[in-house]
């Protein structure tokens, strides 16, 4: 049987319209599968890296490619050498400090059954398609003071950290230089679908996670961590 040019590109038509609303995921569905946007485990990993790091000089082990070092040495005297806050919250604070900053939390979250293991605030909500754009979250310990912060949204990157979310890896890079210690990259164990990985800089006590862009298939920062020195 003949089939016309025309004809068959209908016929595709037909079947991968009939193939997306099979496979069209419902919003409860996408809540299910994206049941947070970091997870407490990468603070915890983060937060002992930074406790194991001895030496506290400033880029202390992190290999710069050398046409970028003079753009590195410039950017890095404007950077502090410690970050300790995220969204005007910083490290340490407890939590009437941050409900000053940020007014209530869209969500709390107990870790563990009664929360004797912290909590943490989750500001904002998940997307339709799944995505985390706009979230913040504020890490507490069970003592109510804050251990880390991570956010999705551009517009809470208030301080001056030299990359911003939707830059580029290679921007990240020149900033802050290459981590060569496999300890220094942690994947979040309950997002593995859609978050990419965390690029940690236990030094400066900072991390960006660093996923795939859907269009054009670059590598760019989604998510900015801080988790201090407190």
């Amino acid at each position: 049987m003949n089939i016309t040019k025309k004809s068959f590109i209908s016929l595709l038509t037909i079947v991968l319209t009939l193939t997306f609303f099979t496979n069209l995921p419902s919003r409860a569905a996408l809540a299910k599968k994206h049941r947070a946007a970091t997870n407490q485990q990468v603070i915890d990993y983060a937060r002992n890296l930074l406790l194991s790091v001895v030496d506290n000089n400033f880029r202390g082990s992190w290999v710069i490619d050398p046409e970028n070092l003079e753009k590195v040495e410039k950017n890095t005297k404007k950077m502090p050498r410690s970050f300790e806050v995220l969204a005007k919250v910083k490290i340490g604070s407890l939590s009437r400090d941050v409900k000053q900053i940020l007014n209530e939390p869209t969500e709390i979250r107990n870790l563990g059954k009664t929360g004797k293991n912290g909590k943490t605030w989750i500001y904002g909500a998940l997307q339709e398609d799944g995505t985390y754009e706009g979230l913040l979250e504020v890490f507490f310990d069970d003592k109510e003071h804050v251990t880390g912060i991570i956010t999705f949204n551009p517009k809470s990157v208030v301080e001056n950290i030299g990359v911003n979310i939707g830059d580029s890896i290679d921007k990240m890079i020149t900033v802050y230089g290459e981590p060569i210690n496999e300890k220094d990259f942690i994947e979040d164990p309950d997002n593995k679908d859609y978050l990419g990985l965390y690029y940690l800089y236990p030094r400066s006590g900072i991390g960006f996670l660093i996923g795939q862009d859907k269009a054009t298939n670059n590598l760019l920062v989604q998510g900015v961590l801080v988790f201090g020195n407190k």
